[in-house]
């Protein structure tokens, strides 16, 4: 990679959101992980990892290559849809952060290379209206592999009014028995929401564009409350992907784009803003 393409600082305005971010990468850390990128597509002789790595080598802030792969140009779009986010979210505080976990459509790595998430994201726009949201819902679409199954594991993190009833109509469409009951043992929970307590932090979360391996543990003591003997809870660490599986990660999210791993219901984007429908 070129050492002399300039790092793609941004517009004032952007540069100071992300100093409000807790923990939001500086144009410099965002630099180092692409050359991490470059560096392990180009160990794999694939066509695919050939090709987005060279598409990363070239990109450059006058010409941007725009992949979701891409950390510098996911950087951008990332602070810009905040950015909009919190626009549209400050007129009123009643929004929900909500989580939304699909167990019963996890794959395989041997599927991953055909796996496509167009026919999830028709699905829960269709729930969507059919549980009667009547506002904005956005966010990210994301996959973690998870080493207790073997298994890529797709989910989205959304932001959402505060619509009880609709939420609570969702909230039964995702205990359906098909998606609580695919691993033997753990107690699955495919949706659970929080409240906005940090707008920036929460909603800049939202569109990240890594994923991740996560591995499970159970704590080592069982806990005393009220002098009773409560069992080890099982916890989960997250790390990044063994190499083989971070360069066909990035392969996915550059083949899917920055547009499809965007989630967005009853919004749409308009050059570098959000227009509610």
């Amino acid at each position: 990679m070129n050492k002399r393409i300039p790092l793609a600082g941004l517009s004032p305005e952007l540069e100071m959101l992300a100093l409000s971010i807790p923990g939001f990468e500086t144009p410099e850390q965002a630099r180092k992980e692409r050359v991490f990128r470059i560096a392990s597509l180009s160990t794999y002789t694939g066509a695919c990892y050939k090709a987005l790595c060279e598409k990363l080598t070239e990109c450059h802030p006058k010409y941007p290559c725009n992949s979701a792969a891409c950390p510098e140009c996911h950087r951008r779009y990332r602070l810009q849809m905040t950015r909009e986010v919190l626009r549209l979210c400050n007129k009123t505080h009643k929004w929900r952060s909500v989580t939304l976990i699909f167990y019963q459509d996890a794959f395989t790595d041997a599927e991953a290379p055909i796996w496509s998430p167009d026919a999830l994201i028709a699905r829960l726009r269709r729930w969507l209206k059919e549980c009667g949201f009547k506002y904005m819902v956005i966010g990210g679409f994301e996959m973690d592999y998870h080493i207790d199954t073997g298994l890529w594991l797709p989910h989205f993190h959304l932001i959402t009014f505060n619509e009880e009833e609709a939420l609570n109509k969702l909230r039964n469409r995702m205990k359906n028995k098909h998606n609580m009951s695919t691993r033997k043992s753990v107690i699955s929970r495919p949706m659970f929401d929080t409240g906005i307590d940090n707008p920036e932090k929460q909603i800049s979360y939202l569109f990240k564009a890594i994923w991740w391996r996560v591995e499970s543990y159970k704590e080592n003591k069982p806990i005393l409350i009220n002098n009773k003997s409560i069992k080890p809870k099982r916890r989960t660490k997250k790390f990044r992907l063994r190499p083989k599986q971070h360069a066909h990660s990035l392969v996915m999210m550059d083949k899917q784009g920055i547009q499809t791993l965007t989630f967005m219901y009853k919004v749409r984007k308009y050059g570098d803003h959000l227009i509610l429908k």
